[in-house]
């Protein structure tokens, strides 16, 4: 097992406490959004073991087979397929959506053909892989995932009495649902490059209802903090949710989707490609967004686990052979079996465990270790709780 040390993110959106006093660490008034768990090639965690420090990626390039176990490394080659984070945020995140394998890989070869460097800010496709993801809150989580059906969009727009956003409520009501949401937000990303001065008066009245309904706090919080921004139409177009700690959601590739307010474990295909659509300085791919997007309204997806045991629940998700989740929960020093196979990465999120395999490694929270395949069985004992991110390979 090899104890990760992991990098960070300190981008404008983090939160100045939330992270900081889930680790335990001083408040020092600076924003930490993100510490990556992995072994993704812009930013690898670093593995430590005896007296030996490597990054997590290298360590798969010197042994690939040891640390990622056959089937893995025939399917994906030598490299750890998800990734796992910690996401604190205090300020509103864009509105984005991830491609599917099939989208990704296109997208990559038409950039790669057109000569767009890979660093530039208009580069969309990072990678040919997809971006499915799960969020498990350690603390009350607000997002935007999915969409309305359109008829509660145009009554919530309505409600605004703001007499521009007539042609966006036609739109809503005069296409059929499937399209709907399509026509709404290419009105919201035409308005970027027009005389959006109705989204003052959107800020103002959605702030008159702010008490009345969630969404108009939204609102009226992204008008504050994305001034002239159409985009702060969104919460009316998208489904609103406000989670409870442990109340998993996942997202699938197509789904829209912005994170709001809260921390959290994310755990994902480790790959870069992101298009957004509205609510940030970065580069906005309107005619990718709309080719990319699954417009059809529904609720957002809160997957059930699997109960394997009283202390492990399951997260195996549609679609997604990149990554699983298992969520286990030790009391009373009972030793607790995890998964067994593959590469995997454990992070504590509560309490004090031991991680035990050939060897064994104290946790709290915050800390993070990866288990190679050749490790084989793993367990926890202690009074805690642990995340574990790993390969599903049955």
């Amino acid at each position: 097992m090899y104890r990760l040390e992991s990098p960070r993110r300190c981008y404008d959106w983090g939160s100045t406490t939330l992270l900081q006093q889930f680790l335990g660490e001083t408040i020092d008034g600076n924003p930490l959004a993100e510490v990556w768990m992995g072994a993704h090639p812009d930013d690898a965690s670093v593995a430590v073991t005896g007296g030996r420090r490597i990054t997590l990626s290298q360590l798969i390039k010197e042994w690939p087979q040891q640390m990622l176990g056959d089937s893995v490394l025939s399917k994906w080659g030598p490299q750890l397929p998800f990734l796992a984070k910690f996401l604190a945020a205090a300020e509103k995140l864009s509105i984005q959506v991830h491609p599917t394998v099939e989208q990704a890989i296109a997208g990559y070869l038409a950039e790669k053909e057109a000569g767009v460097p890979h660093d530039a800010p208009e580069r969309t496709y990072k990678d040919r892989s997809h971006k499915p993801e799960i969020v498990y809150p350690l603390t009350s989580f607000e997002l935007l995932s999915g969409l309305r059906e359109p008829e509660q969009s145009a009554k919530l727009i309505e409600s605004l009495y703001v007499p521009e956003l007539a042609p966006l409520v036609a739109v809503l009501r005069g296409s059929a649902p499937q399209y709907a949401h399509r026509e709404a937000f290419r009105f919201v990303m035409e308005q970027r490059d027009a005389d959006a001065s109705w989204v003052e008066a959107v800020t103002e009245a959605a702030g008159k209802q702010r008490g009345a309904r969630p969404e108009m706090r939204v609102v009226a919080e992204l008008g504050e903090q994305f001034s002239g921004d159409p985009g702060v139409i969104a919460p009316l177009l998208m489904n609103y949710e406000r989670l409870a700690p442990g109340q998993v959601v996942y997202t699938a590739p197509g789904t829209l989707h912005a994170y709001l307010r809260g921390l959290a474990v994310e755990v994902m295909a480790s790959s870069d490609n992101v298009l957004r659509a509205a609510l940030t300085s970065k580069h906005v791919d309107s005619s990718g967004v709309l080719a990319v997007s699954d417009f059809t309204p529904g609720l957002t997806v809160f997957p059930a686990p699997t109960v394997l045991s009283p202390e492990v629940l399951e997260y195996r998700l549609p679609d997604t052979q990149d990554f699983a989740v298992q969520v286990v929960t030790c009391r009373g020093g009972t030793r607790v079996e995890a998964i067994s196979t593959g590469p995997r990465i454990a992070i504590c999120i509560e309490g004090e465990i031991t991680a035990e395999a050939d060897d064994h490694i104290n946790m709290e929270p915050g800390d993070a270790i990866f288990i190679a395949d050749a490790e084989g069985a793993f367990s926890f004992s202690g009074n805690g709780t642990g995340i574990v991110a790993y390969v599903p390979l049955s």
